[in-house]
């Protein structure tokens, strides 16, 4: 739905977006607010397929932050609206809200996102369609976007979890699926751990490509008892790195 320069999709908690305790999954919530900003840029013209099809680039993710004041219950139906809230020549910013079935705002989001030429691998301006510049509505939410996290003081031997990424990995625009880098993180930690707490705040930056048939290693480092630190590391160094708060 479009109401004016935001777009609004409901989303119905599905039996496997819960872990063995019917909390709704962290994977679960990036999904819905991804899938959420592909189809609020399909409705604008600007969507993925459609900037393949005209331009051979495709939107890729910077950075995401999360913050919620409570989960979805199972079979609940949540509200999420979503708006660019900023565009320039290489980077885009867009915002969301989350809502219960009852209306009531429970959790923001904010996401940093650019173009990535899929020949060339190297960034795309995003101000080559102008679809996407009409679109801007400059209303920010209380969460910032995140800033450089800092590396882990991991060595090598004290990887959590090895992977070695496969077919199911992978997306369309030939790398790892942003929610894949998430689902590796939390596949390392503790299940028991996982059970009795949830998470208030999720950022997670994206720094470099992870490929079809490339071995990465996941580590974590709890930084007090209310903040975990995670680490996704390839050949080059750190692919990916988050930082979860978790509610006290």
């Amino acid at each position: 739905m479009i109401d004016g320069l935001i777009n609004r999709f409901d989303y119905t908690v599905q039996p496997q977006d819960l872990d063995g305790r019917r909390h709704f999954r962290a994977v679960a919530l990036e999904r819905a607010l991804l899938n959420t900003a592909g189809y609020a840029a399909n409705e604008r013209n600007f969507g993925a397929f459609k900037m393949i099809d005209s331009g051979g680039a495709s939107w890729i993710l910077l950075k995401i932050a999360i913050e919620m004041s409570a989960m979805p219950d199972e079979d609940e139906t949540i509200h999420i609206d979503t708006w660019v809230e900023k565009v320039n020549r290489l980077l885009t910013t867009r915002n969301y809200v989350v809502k219960n079935g009852k209306g009531d705002i429970i959790g923001y989001a904010t996401s940093e996102w650019t173009m990535l030429d899929l020949a060339t691998r190297r960034p795309y301006p995003i101000t080559t369609d102008n679809n996407i510049l009409s679109c801007v509505n400059p209303e920010s939410v209380p969460v910032p976007v995140p800033g450089k996290l800092p590396p882990l003081d991991a060595p090598e031997n004290s990887a959590k979890h090895t992977v070695k990424v496969s077919y199911s990995d992978i997306d369309y625009n030939g790398h790892t699926n942003s929610m894949q880098y998430l689902q590796w993180m939390l596949d390392a930690y503790p299940i028991e751990t996982l059970y009795e707490r949830q998470m208030a705040r999720l950022e997670i930056v994206y720094m470099h490509e992870v490929r079809y048939g490339m071995k990465v290693n996941v580590f974590w480092e709890d930084m007090s008892e209310n903040e975990t630190r995670f680490a996704v590391s390839g050949p080059e160094g750190d692919c990916v790195r988050a930082r979860i708060v978790w509610k006290q």
